[in-house]
Formats: C-alpha cells, structure tokens, sequence
C-alpha cells in the first residue's frame, strides 16, 4: 500500500497545522514467519498567525518526520501469533546538528488472537505493549485491540491503534469514520540574541492531536483510491522541552479540518 495525503487544520486562535503525509508497506512471507517494512514521511508546517510567541521569536515552520518500519509475526497454534516490531525515527527540522535531539527509536511486541464466526466473518484480538512516540513525549503505551469482519461490506476495530468503521456501499465507495492520534516528538534548533549575543540552542517540540472525522473512498481504477475526509481536531497541544522539562505551551485549540489524498493497494 501507497498513501499520500494532505490536511489542513486551520484555527482562529491557535497554532494552524498544515500536514503532508506519505506513507507505503509492503508484506513478505519468509517461510513461517511474515515480514512488513513501511515507510511514514510527515511534513508539518505551523502557522503562529493568531498566538502570542513573538517575544520568544522561536517559529518553528518545518518539521519533518521520517519513520521506517519493521515487523516480524511468528504464528503459532491455529488462532496465535505473536508479532515484534522496531520504528527508529529521524524527527526535526533538519536545521544545524539536528543529530543531538532528533532521533528517536520506538519498538514492541504483541500478541494477535484469530477466530472465525462463519460465513467469511471473523475477529481479532490484539493484547501488547510498546515504547513509542505515538502520544508525543516517548512513553509506554498498552496494545489493547480488537476487529471484526462481519460480512463482505462492514467492518470495525476498537481500541489502539486503530478505531474505526469501514462500511463498503458497493465496489467503488467506502465510507470510513474514524479516530486518528496524531503525534511528534521532534528536535528542533532555535538561535535566540543578536550580533555577539547569539546563541543556538536545541529543544524538543512535542505535538499531540487527537481527533475524529469520516473518510470517503473512491476506488477509480484496479488498486487506486481516492481519499477525502472531513473532521474535528478533539484535542490538541504542542510543547517545547529542553532536557525533558517544558518551558512553553503554544496556545492550541480544538478545530474542523479536511484531508485529501490518493492510496494505491498492491
């Protein structure tokens, strides 16, 4: 699968987040076991117009985030597998040596429960735990998931990482609702003073939105789609640490946005 998207998430008293997104996987089998490697490439560009951070004179307008994938699942018995993934992650604006704070490696481990229900239908059960930059600030966050197929047309996950509902009207639309964690933890580079006084300093930016809208899929040719959503930021918020402490909260508030994009399933 290939996806490339883009939204906007436009506020009239807030940090404005303008992101674009590409992202691909592609699954191997490798005997026993199966072999996913993606690639996730975030653009975020934030608008200050409507905050109040001029004396700070810190405009943090690019920030990139690189995460390639790795996941290897192991089945075992009829119903069992047990999957261990790594996401190392370049995160920063790429701005003077970025190396000091911009990386950052996430990985875990989770164990997935398969049965069916009769006539093509089925569940999933995802139980596990990882070390990850999926709210922002590196943490430990539970793996607690579970799925259902229940015909050719509808089905819906509950929980993390994925909450959602997919509810196909006839071959060529979809309609999607879902919730979405959007999240960085990048290393960022700010020179503060002037003439002789100038000084560079390192932070980390730490952004975090959750939020809710409906997707519609158009699926136009043989593995090609087209995506548009329309939703509300529910909650969001975007920190500036140095040495893990917080020394600013951008002022941020909840806002509609839009997306749209393309996807290409192999």
């Amino acid at each position: 699968m290939i996806q490339l998207e883009y939204s906007i998430n436009k506020s009239d008293n807030g940090v404005n987040i303008y992101e674009s997104r590409l992202e691909g996987n592609k699954v191997f089998a490798l005997g026993n076991l199966c072999m996913d490697i993606g690639m996730n490439l975030h653009k975020f560009d934030l608008d200050y117009t409507y905050t109040d951070v001029a004396e700070r004179g810190m405009h943090f307008t690019e920030t990139y985030v690189l995460r390639p994938e790795v996941a290897i699942s192991y089945p075992f018995g009829k119903e069992w597998s047990v999957t261990a993934f790594v996401r190392p992650e370049a995160a920063s604006d790429f701005q003077g040596n970025w190396t000091k704070e911009g990386f950052n490696v996430s990985y875990g481990t989770y164990f997935t429960k398969t049965w069916g229900h009769g006539s093509g239908a089925f569940s999933s059960l995802m139980m596990g735990a990882e070390y990850s930059t999926a709210f922002g600030k590196p943490r430990i966050v539970p793996i607690l998931n579970y799925k259902r197929k229940t015909d050719g047309r509808l089905s819906y996950a509950i929980g993390y990482p994925h909450t959602w509902v997919s509810w196909t009207l006839n071959r060529r639309h979809t309609i999607k609702p879902l919730l979405d964690i959007d999240a960085f933890y990048a290393g960022v580079n700010a020179v503060t003073g002037y003439f002789n006084d100038r000084e560079s300093r390192f932070y980390k930016l730490n952004y975090l939105n959750v939020s809710g809208s409906v997707n519609y899929e158009y699926h136009f040719n043989q593995g090609w789609n087209l995506v548009a959503g329309l939703g509300y930021s529910i909650h969001n918020e975007l920190e500036r640490y140095q040495d893990d402490d917080e020394v600013y909260a951008y002022e941020t508030a909840p806002a509609p946005y839009i997306s749209l994009g393309i996807k290409y399933n192999f």
